[in-house]
């Protein structure tokens, strides 16, 4: 008996729901992204859910949409000053994308040369790279390397967690015994105070403050759609060397940082921005449709194989080379390093959990987290917001 519309709506959001139960009570400790992925792996293989599920749900009609408003919408989450000021950390989750991909790059001649250039981007970011890379499998026929690809993404926050965690905790117990040691030292101590910096000028007011009333769901929506329309007319002009999706995101970050609209626009003041996220995952899901038992092993093998050249290599870069210097810990290199295959909020929820676990006084928790947090949410941004889907961009026309 095949499945009505909306049997197939609610089996699909059945899953996610699932997903996000299990997330919310083990605290973020078992990925949701994990359990939905697995979910309908095991459903497809199965066979309890039909191949093309997102179809008969209707969500494939429009899950493409998706991920280009989500590009905007990260744009506009970019602040250029944070990112200048945080430049290390910044520098430092570059250099640690640079060693995953070099990680993937070294496996070629073990798991071939499709699978690394799809896994490469995954590796470094979310779901937009994940999609990218996805599509341009599946649009060549390499529906192994496109499961691949979805496949690293369910998982790669269990590999990163553990490694971003211990490191996190490294920095914070070193941190926290030197703030006793000044208080020991000095009673009158005081890590505020060592922090305080000149206010500067006046705070500039910016356009969509002026006007923040009329920034509603869909006059957001329609900023969004329109800057969507000119990316792709420049995506068309470019003729594939600079596509929609590089464009969404410029014209995102274009946007925010010259005052025009807020930051998180589709998140904070449409509120749309899980629903576009959902979209987008949508549209990777049907790949795991396409896997057969006889796929597992190739998949599971290259999954192993791909995150251990990306440890390996980070690890290496990080304690045998002169790259920790640019943050000035071995440890903390590392925790940045690692957040690429994390991302938001799993980045902030670690350094919540690190900060809780170390610090006893306001004092602690407020050194610990801006040290730690604000190099994870950092390079968490940096990586997987911002030059993952540049990556994406250009390694999907090497595939």
């Amino acid at each position: 008996m095949e499945m009505t519309t909306y049997q197939a709506v609610f089996a699909v959001l059945l899953i996610f729901f699932v997903g996000d139960f299990v997330g919310a009570i083990t605290k973020a400790k078992i990925s949701s992204m994990f359990v939905i992925m697995m979910g309908f792996l095991v459903l497809f293989l199965t066979g309890i859910y039909p191949a093309n599920i997102m179809e008969v749900s209707g969500f494939a009609g429009v899950a493409a949409l998706g991920q280009y408003f989500l590009l905007f919408n990260m744009g506009t989450s970019v602040d250029i000053a944070t990112l200048k000021k945080e430049w290390r950390t910044v520098l430092c989750a570059v250099v640690g994308m640079a060693a995953a991909i070099l990680g993937c790059a070294v496996v070629i001649p073990l798991v071939g040369k499709d699978f690394a250039l799809a896994a490469a981007p995954v590796v470094n970011g979310g779901i937009v790279a994940t999609t990218t890379m996805v599509k341009a499998c599946e649009d060549l026929g390499l529906d192994t390397a496109a499961a691949l690809a979805t496949f690293i993404y369910a998982v790669q926050k269990f590999v990163g967690t553990l490694p971003a965690s211990n490191c996190g905790l490294g920095v914070a117990n070193a941190l926290v015994a030197d703030l006793r040691a000044k208080h020991a030292a000095d009673p009158n101590y005081s890590w505020y105070a060592e922090q305080a910096a000149a206010v500067g000028g006046e705070k500039k007011t910016y356009f969509w403050e002026k006007y923040k009333k009329y920034y509603t769901t869909f006059i957001c929506l329609a900023i969004a759609a329109a800057f969507m329309w000119l990316a792709q007319i420049l995506g068309n002009l470019c003729q594939g060397w600079v596509n929609m999706s590089i464009w969404c995101m410029v014209f995102g970050i274009i946007a925010r940082n010259t005052g025009l609209v807020p930051s998180n626009l589709l998140r904070d003041f449409a509120k749309a921005n899980g629903f576009f996220s959902f979209l987008s995952l949508c549209t990777i899901i049907p790949s795991l449709a396409k896997v057969d038992l006889s796929m597992l092993p190739t998949i599971g093998f290259a999954t192993v194989v791909i995150f251990v050249a990306v440890l390996v290599f980070t690890f290496i870069v990080f304690y045998l080379t002169p790259a920790w210097k640019i943050v000035g810990s071995k440890n903390l290199s590392i925790g940045i390093a690692m957040c690429q295959m994390i991302g938001y909020p799993g980045t902030e929820l670690i350094a919540t959990e690190i900060t809780n676990a170390v610090a006893q006084t306001p004092e602690e928790r407020d050194a610990v987290s801006a040290k730690i947090q604000t190099a994870y949410v950092i390079s968490g941004f940096t990586s997987v917001t911002i030059l993952s889907v540049f990556i994406a961009s250009f390694l999907a026309k090497m595939l």
